[in-house]
């Protein structure tokens, strides 16, 4: 049901600019260019060992993924964010002062636990609003705005990394991103709640004399189970977010794991002073900057090939981009890794649009959460597989094992989506068919939609 009251449209319109600037503010980690070297030349763990612990907390977040997506859709996503960012500083800073292997630990899970959070809850509070002001076809167009606006955050905050761990430090400079992530759980404070239910939505639950009654909410459990019950019957959607959240997360462990010890490997690590710093910095621009271009694309790419190609093409881009830094030992394999990370900057706005479209809102937040959780599992798997390699064997043989994987995997699950996404589409195409059988030689009727390419 849309919304025709001009002050609820004007509100759930505000959703959108506020949003940006909460997901700007929420991209400044300044840690994230330097947490791995952080770990290897601040606290002396090697490659292997910061990946065992980087995969406890992917674990972390796999466990709590699902659960908090469900306490977004109970309590609301507004306040799912805003809890996120208190947490996230707070698990920043202890990250920046741990002084042992258990408070370190400690970091990660608080981390973990505050990503949940994140996840799920931000979708979910742009795409409700466009559904009742009917413009729900913008949805990548805002996604991928905002997380271009995250990617440019990042961008200053990369370029500032380096530098920055030459003259103060690594705890002085991850504290600037404790700081970022706080100020990011005031904004959210500053969004408005949608209706979160489709009785709401609907406009079906009222009171005395025209007055909306209290919604009638199901329970945590609930919530949860009967999201993870939505991803799990229509097999389509878990093929494809199988199919998703490899692409991304095969990506993310080049980009944001092996780049760092990659880039120090080659003669480049910015605490040996500002001018590596910035040379650093510059360096790890490439695939920040990647992430902005891919996010900005990504509904220009979602409408020009549809739904259908998007995915594929770039899964088949991703192969052959992969192909550079497995034969090539050099620093200007960086360039190749820069256009890895657009992909992964249009794969999250695509993919989410298109999980949106066929779940409904009482458990969006919950459903896009089964998103982030296969993400997690992927990664919690294949990370310590690829530190361990790179350790043990060199850097261009973990990044050949990971194209293998893409590849392989990568392959079923696209084969498989795309036979269900088939079906699904001749289903759509049969029954518009049927309900214009009894319209045969009227106009069309007003709201019909075609069939995806």
């Amino acid at each position: 049901m849309l919304v025709h009251s001009q002050q609820m449209r004007r509100r759930l319109a505000r959703n959108i600019p506020v949003y940006y600037l909460f997901y700007g503010v929420s991209g400044f980690l300044i840690w994230m260019p330097i947490w791995v070297i952080y770990l290897q030349d601040f606290r002396g763990m090697s490659l292997t060992q910061v990946a065992a612990i980087e995969s406890i907390f992917w674990i972390t977040v796999v466990v709590a993924e699902v659960p908090s997506g469900a306490v977004a859709d109970r309590w609301g996503r507004r306040v799912s964010l805003a809890f996120a960012g208190g947490i996230f500083c707070l698990g920043s800073v202890v990250f920046a002062f741990s002084s042992s292997y258990v408070i370190l630990l400690a970091a990660y899970v608080i981390v973990a636990l505050s990503m949940t959070l994140y996840s799920g809850a931000g979708p979910a509070l742009v795409y409700d609003p466009l559904r009742q002001l009917g413009r729900t076809r913008e949805y990548e167009k805002h996604i991928g705005r905002s997380e271009a606006l995250a990617f440019g955050s990042m961008l200053i905050a990369t370029l500032l990394a380096g530098p920055l761990v030459a003259l103060v430090g690594y705890s002085a400079t991850i504290l600037l991103g404790a700081i970022a992530m706080g100020i990011g759980g005031l904004v959210a404070l500053l969004l408005r709640e949608p209706p979160r239910s489709e009785a709401e939505i609907a406009g079906r639950q009222h009171g005395q004399n025209g007055v909306a009654a209290a919604p009638n909410r199901p329970g945590l459990f609930r919530n949860m189970l009967g999201g993870m019950l939505v991803v799990w019957r229509s097999k389509l959607l878990l093929w494809y977010i199988l199919l998703a959240t490899l692409l991304s997360g095969v990506i993310m462990i080049v980009s944001d794991f092996l780049l760092q010890p990659f880039v120090v490997h080659h003669g480049v690590n910015p605490a040996s002073g500002v001018d590596s710093g910035f040379a650093y910095s510059g360096i790890l621009m490439s695939p920040v900057a990647g992430m902005v271009v891919g996010s900005l694309i990504a509904a220009w790419v979602a409408s020009r090939f549809g739904e259908r190609r998007s995915l594929i093409l770039s899964l088949f881009a991703a192969a052959l981009l992969f192909l550079v830094p497995t034969l090539w030992e050099s620093l200007w394999v960086v360039g190749a890794i820069g256009l890895l990370a657009a992909i992964r900057g249009m794969t999250r706005p695509i993919a989410t649009g298109y999980i949106n479209r066929r779940i409904p809102s009482d458990q969006r937040a919950t459903v896009l959460s089964m998103f982030e959780l296969s993400a997690a599992l992927i990664i919690a798997i294949i990370l310590p597989q690829a530190g361990a390699v790179a350790d043990s064997v060199g850097f261009q043989a973990s990044f050949g094992l990971l194209l293998l994987i893409l590849v392989g995997a990568g392959g079923l699950f696209a084969l498989v989506w795309r036979l269900l996404h088939g079906r699904e589409q001749r289903r759509l195409a049969l029954t518009m068919q049927a309900q214009a059988k009894p319209q045969a030689g009227s106009v069309h009727a007003a709201g019909s939609t075609t069939p995806d390419r």
